[in-house]
């Protein structure tokens, strides 16, 4: 061994790694963050300001590609959270399901963003029997179903996909609950 030389090169390595977990763990806080903002804007029907926030978020999850190699295990949150604000806008802006294409982010956190969306439509749907929009809940429905239906037949072991079956079935608990809550209001309407 070298010594000094040596150990100075390993401490200049480990250096740089601190420096890009550091800025994983920023950019995934800020990610995670504006996402959150952007979902509530998007309940809300703020769209202009949801847009805003998408625009920001993605030169955020551009940014932190640079700096995850070693630390994917800390990103897959946030673009998981990104997944979640881009398809609930596509459905709710653009009236369908945005692809995994379209939001370039891992695969298992567009899946698991995918999932989430369930209990974001939940919401929506919640919302439009409120306002007794049967039509505009049923809808929501619709794409609660289709996201269950397209992912039910996924079965990975645990270590391959980590919460993945869990999130499959409180979707199906979102569908089911969904599917309660519309023949309900529909009932109701007929009596």
């Amino acid at each position: 061994m070298d010594g000094k030389g040596e150990l100075e090169d390993i401490t200049r390595y480990l250096q740089k790694k601190q420096a890009d977990f550091d800025k994983v763990a920023f950019l995934s806080r800020e990610i995670i963050r504006t996402s959150g903002v952007s979902i509530t804007e998007i309940h809300n029907g703020d769209i202009v300001s949801a847009e805003e926030k998408m625009v920001k978020i993605e030169k955020l999850v551009e940014e932190i590609k640079e700096y995850e190699k070693d630390f994917a295990y800390y990103s897959i949150q946030a673009y998981q959270e990104y997944a979640e604000a881009k398809i609930l806008y596509g459905i709710k802006v653009k009236g369908s399901i945005l692809p995994h294409t379209a939001i370039d982010i891992p695969k298992e956190a567009y899946l698991y963003g995918l999932l989430d969306v369930a209990g974001e439509l939940k919401r929506e749907i919640i919302d439009a029997l409120t306002e007794g929009d049967v039509k505009t809940a049923e809808s929501y429905y619709d794409s609660i179903k289709t996201i269950y239906d397209s992912t039910r037949s996924m079965r990975f072991a645990e270590a391959v996909l980590p919460g993945f079956r869990r999130k499959q079935d409180v979707a199906r608990i979102q569908l089911e609950s969904a599917g309660s809550e519309i023949l309900f209001v529909k009932n109701r309407g007929n009596h």
